[in-house]
């Protein structure tokens, strides 16, 4: 079982809220370096951080398949719109043998993107190394796993010393 835990900070504060009888989430949105302050703050095990490095903003969303990552900033259906710099991170815990994914969908507002058809990026982006229900993620072995949405692409940072690799390239939305 994953215990998580997602706060939802925007320049003012953090923001705590449940949404199950298991689980409590905290989330936030903020530029990049803000972010970077605010994820060392985290107490829980595991913390991912969603950079917008790409030119334009994108629409994001991630979730596990129990919850979606929402907070004050995110829209009624869970997608949060992330200018260039601007971040997305959670945290959550795991008990013994707890196990889950988490992916996130990109929309590029970029109008070349969107006039080629290759605006859509869908990306697991944290799940155990010891299952195979979280393909195309990087080793889960630290408790921090960064992210950069680029132009070209999904990049992470798993920290192997390895630096950024490519996961995902922009392509056409499924149908």
């Amino acid at each position: 079982m994953i215990f998580k835990s997602i706060s939802c900070a925007l320049f003012l504060g953090v923001l705590v809220f449940s949404n199950s009888a298991s689980a409590t989430y905290e989330a936030f949105a903020a530029p990049a370096a803000q972010a970077l302050e605010i994820i060392a703050g985290l107490t829980q095990e595991f913390k991912v951080l969603v950079t917008n490095t790409a030119t334009a903003s994108i629409f994001l969303k991630c979730a596990s398949a129990d919850d979606a990552i929402t907070g004050d900033g995110s829209d009624s259906d869970d997608w949060w719109t992330l200018q260039p710099g601007d971040a997305l991170g959670w945290n959550f815990g795991s008990s013994a043998g707890g196990r889950t994914c988490f992916w996130c969908y990109a929309n590029s507002n970029d109008q070349a993107a969107r006039d080629s058809g290759n605006w859509y990026i869908h990306q697991n982006v944290w799940g155990l190394n010891n299952f195979d229900d979280c393909p195309g993620t990087p080793g889960q072995t630290n408790e921090f796993t960064y992210w950069e949405i680029r132009n070209d692409g999904a990049y992470a940072d798993d920290g192997d010393g390895d630096g950024m690799k490519k996961y995902s390239d922009w392509g056409a939305p499924p149908s």
